[in-house]
């Protein structure tokens, strides 16, 4: 599973609308729908925005998830 395709699983589970992600993350609703498009990748620091905001809300991430975003890190 990809990022995009979590984020999209995410919030769809959790009935959130494209905007009230965005707004819980701190972002544009346009930069919810590129990444869940893949027109675009989350950088290092939106990646963690929502991985953060799936362990407050205490939704299992994916481990090729948790890789994936290390590796952006670095």
């Amino acid at each position: 599973m990809t990022l995009p395709e979590y984020m999209r699983k995410v919030r769809r589970a959790m009935e959130m609308s494209q905007q009230q992600l965005a707004e819980k993350l701190g972002v544009s609703y346009t930069s919810i729908n590129r990444w869940e498009k893949k027109v675009v990748e989350p950088s290092p620091l939106a990646r963690k925005s929502f991985l953060d905001f799936c362990k407050a809300q205490d939704i299992p991430i994916p481990p090729e998830i948790l890789e994936d975003s290390e590796k952006a890190l670095y």
